[in-house]
């Protein structure tokens, strides 16, 4: 374990940029850290310190603190090239999704900010005269904070659509625990460059998915569809919950699989996946327990692994501490001061535990150096070095995996 040159504290980490990884300090500084223990190299100021950056294709995208659009273009040189769009109206805490040939977020689509019914989802693209522009946006009200990932439902082979979670509901589930009372009630599937909806699923009364970001997952048997990991929550708390394509309707996603629930209203599980693996962290507040699930049928049957372990903070948006590396499942203990280690190539054996110089609130994967960044309570930044986790080595590759597009 090494600590990270840092000028500020820290309030995000995202992998990727000219250095490997970026933090946002709590100043709004924008900075790319050492991953080799020099001086951090600031890129930009004026960043949201609270929303979540995003990289991919040679590029950063983050929201600023005016609610603008910042992006930051790698140049010969990796000096790079920086624009703004300082109108982009960026809706805070959500996520950004970096495509190929463009940036989509969150944005609130009237005068209050505010307002949980007025977040939409929307597609950036570069000028050919240089800066950026909105050019596509979608109809239906989004979570304000949702994130939107990429992922291909129908075995399209095309890199995959855009799955969000949407409906926004304040009256339904007064759980909160996620960072507001506002949960989503449908998961759309927008085609991505105009953000029409591809397939919808809709859930009824009383139930909602209490959750932020769906994640794609390889399904069973299938060669090259993926389905979306979630949470449903209801009067007798959450469950997993599997997300298909319905193929008995063309514009229909549908609960293909469910687990048991997790033990009375208002209690939660954390669910975290490699892509292929489906695990959650149940109660990840009060003991937090491990599980691993399996689907069978439409049931998704769960085996308990160990406790003392947690991947999310009360009230945080950052719902999955937990990272996936050189084969292993990385996860914080209860007290976030310990990284836990399970290797689900040996039957989920668990590997000696890393001690931390502080409690954990953010991890990010570092691959190209096998290393875990970890983000401290103090805003401090240690990479944990997961190369001579030999046990894990050989662990193979997401099965069909494909590019993303355009």
């Amino acid at each position: 374990m090494r600590a990270v040159p840092a000028d500020e504290p820290m309030r995000q980490l995202c992998p990727g940029g000219p250095s490997g990884l970026l933090g946002t300090g709590a100043s709004g500084r924008l900075w790319a850290l050492s991953l080799a223990g020099g001086a951090p190299r600031r890129l930009a100021d004026g960043i949201d310190p609270s929303t979540p950056t995003a990289t991919g294709h040679g590029r950063i995208a983050a929201r600023m603190a005016d609610a603008g659009l910042w992006v930051w273009e790698d140049t010969a040189g990796g000096r790079g090239n920086t624009f703004v769009l300082p109108s982009a109206g960026l809706s805070v805490h959500a996520g950004l999704l970096v495509l190929p040939a463009a940036v989509l977020a969150v944005v609130h689509a009237g005068a209050r900010p505010a307002d949980p019914h007025g977040h939409r989802v929307a597609r950036f693209e570069p000028k050919p005269a240089g800066g950026w522009r909105e050019v596509a946006r979608s109809k239906d009200a989004v979570l304000p904070d949702a994130r939107p990932v990429q992922v291909d439902l129908d075995d399209r082979g095309d890199g995959g659509h855009i799955a969000v979670l949407a409906g926004p509901d304040s009256g339904r589930y007064d759980h909160g625990v996620l960072g507001d009372a506002i949960e989503a009630t449908r998961v759309l599937w927008l085609e991505r460059h105009g953000l029409d909806v591809l397939r919808e699923l809709n859930m009824p009364p009383p139930h909602v998915f209490e959750d932020i970001a769906p994640r794609p997952v390889v399904l069973p048997g299938a060669q090259g569809a993926r389905g979306l990991l979630t949470v449903r929550s209801g009067p007798e708390g959450g469950q997993l919950a599997l997300v298909t394509a319905d193929p008995a309707r063309r514009h229909g996603m549908r609960l293909s699989a469910l687990g048991d629930t997790v033990g009375g209203y208002h209690r939660w599980l954390a669910p975290t996946t490699d892509g292929r693996h489906l695990v959650a962290v149940h109660t990840p507040h009060i003991g937090g327990v491990l599980h691993v699930y399996q689907p069978e049928g439409e049931r998704l049957t769960r085996r308990r692994l160990q406790g003392n372990v947690s991947t999310h903070r009360i009230g945080a948006r950052e719902i999955d501490l937990a990272a996936w590396l050189q084969g292993l499942l990385t996860l914080p203990s209860q007290n976030g001061r310990q990284l836990r280690l399970f290797n689900p190539a040996a039957d989920w054996t668990e590997l000696p535990a890393v001690a931390l110089p502080g409690r954990a609130i953010l991890t990010a994967t570092v691959r190209d150096a096998a290393s875990l960044a970890v983000l401290l309570d103090g805003g401090e930044v240690v990479m944990v070095d997961m190369s001579s986790r030999t046990a894990s080595r050989g662990f193979p590759p997401l099965a069909g995996a494909v590019s993303p597009a355009r």
